[in-house]
């Protein structure tokens, strides 16, 4: 999802264009890497991608992330410190 959106992206707003590529490099360091996910942060840029993306795009973005992490936590947490 966050690869998508880095492409697809306009690059109009900064949460959009920077947030779906920081999150996109986070969760592929996780998996690639012996890389812990800080909870706070990742948390911080779904907010702010939800409340500053100026579409439906970027704003769209964190809720299925969010149900993701909220209905797979046992399969997650292992990504997450």
């Amino acid at each position: 999802m966050f690869q998508f959106t880095a492409h697809e992206s306009c690059g109009k707003c900064f949460p959009c264009r920077l947030g779906s590529t920081r999150g996109a490099e986070m969760l592929t360091k996780a998996i690639d890497e012996q890389y812990k996910i800080d909870k706070k942060l990742f948390a911080d840029l779904l907010q702010t991608m939800e409340i500053g993306s100026l579409c439906a795009l970027g704003g769209g973005l964190p809720l299925p992330i969010k149900n993701a992490l909220q209905y797979f936590n046992d399969e997650l947490t292992p990504y997450f410190k």
